[in-house]
């Protein structure tokens, strides 16, 4: 009996999940990059709800204090947030808001404007599902499996 493949991608939700959380951490990879982060200051996984963390070099005007971060969940998208420093949550100071993958160029955007004071907050509600269209998504972000035409050496 023939295999047959189907045009949604793999069934196996195993490999849905481990090619969404590969990319996942491409995605935020590309993002710590595009904010000057170093590969040291991100964090990030796939669990029941998929989240990252960014440590950002610089401190907000209003909490000079305070280490701040770049933070990513999957039912909010981006906000800046700073360290309470009694190991409590973080204090979000501002949200991204829209599309909760939007391309790293925006995310930087956003980080430059808050960390200038010239971001107006837009909160989004927080939502902990993981919708099939987010894990797709992420996936495209996954980069590809090397093959013996693109490999070098």
């Amino acid at each position: 009996m023939p295999v047959t493949e189907h045009a949604d991608g793999p069934t196996d939700d195993d490999v849905w999940h481990e090619l969404a959380e590969h990319g996942l951490h491409h995605y935020i990879a590309q993002t710590a990059n595009a904010t000057g982060a170093g590969p040291e200051a991100v964090w990030s996984e796939w669990a029941e709800a998929p989240s990252a963390y960014i440590a950002l070099e610089s401190r907000l005007p209003d909490h000079p204090d305070r280490d701040a971060a770049l933070i990513w969940a999957a039912g909010q998208g981006w906000a800046v947030a700073v360290e309470t420093g009694c190991g409590e949550d973080l204090l979000i100071t501002a949200s991204l808001g829209g599309d909760v993958l939007p391309p790293p160029a925006t995310v930087a955007a956003f980080v430059r404007a808050v960390m200038t004071g010239r971001h107006t907050d837009t909160h989004v509600p927080l939502s902990t599902a993981v919708s099939a269209d987010l894990t797709r998504r992420l996936i495209d972000w996954a980069e590809p499996e090397p093959t013996l035409d693109n490999r070098t050496g």
